[in-house]
Formats: structure tokens, C-alpha cells, sequence
């Protein structure tokens, strides 16, 4: 008396779509917005330290920091890389202070 799956294909395609349709809506929720964010540094002798970091982005966004990572190069030796999560459940990776400064020389 029961419905027996296999005896209907349109039944199998509509939940094949609906379970594929279901999973991309969790696939979607789960991309991390990049976001950039320059810095300067307070005493241009002293590197940014990571409790200037937390503070910056505390002052702007409303949530925690889940991890601060510094991602120092050469070129970039203030830049870090943060974790966080909104109030409201969204996540952000933030990059603070990681960009290039491109130099042009005149001759």
C-alpha cells in the first residue's frame, strides 16, 4: 500500500532536484566574503601589533575575532589575516594592511 520509489521516476527526479537544490543553498551560505582593509602604522618605526588589529576591526564590525595571523612579507610587513564572525552568523575573512605600495620613480 506503500509508495514504492522505484516505481516512480518523476518522484525519483523531483527529489533528486530538490535535494540538489537544498545543498546548494548550504553551499552558497558557507563562501566567506573577503574583506581589505588598509592600516597605517601609528610610530612608522614599530610594527602594527595584533591588539591594534582586534581593535581596528572591532570598531567597525560588530562580532568576534576568531583568529589573527600575521602574514608579514618584505614587501608587506604589516599584513594580517583575521577571522571573524558577525553577530549575526556571517563570516568574513579580513586582510588587514596587505597591500603593495607600487613605487614609481621618476628619471
Amino acid at each position: 500500500m506503500g509508495i514504492r520509489l522505484r516505481e516512480h521516476p518523476r518522484l525519483q527526479a523531483f527529489l533528486l532536484l530538490l535535494i540538489l537544490s537544498a545543498s546548494q543553498i548550504t553551499f552558497q551560505k558557507a563562501h566567506a566574503e573577503v574583506i581589505l582593509m588598509p592600516i597605517q602604522r601609528v610610530v612608522p618605526t614599530q610594527p602594527i601589533t595584533k591588539l591594534e588589529i582586534i581593535g581596528m576591526v572591532k570598531s567597525i564590525l560588530n562580532g568576534r575575532v576568531l583568529s589573527v595571523k600575521k602574514q608579514s612579507t618584505y614587501t608587506n610587513p604589516d599584513c594580517h589575516h583575521i577571522k571573524f564572525l558577525e553577530d549575526q552568523g556571517e563570516f568574513h575573512m579580513i586582510q588587514v594592511g596587505c597591500f603593495t605600495n607600487n613605487i614609481v620613480q621618476n628619471q
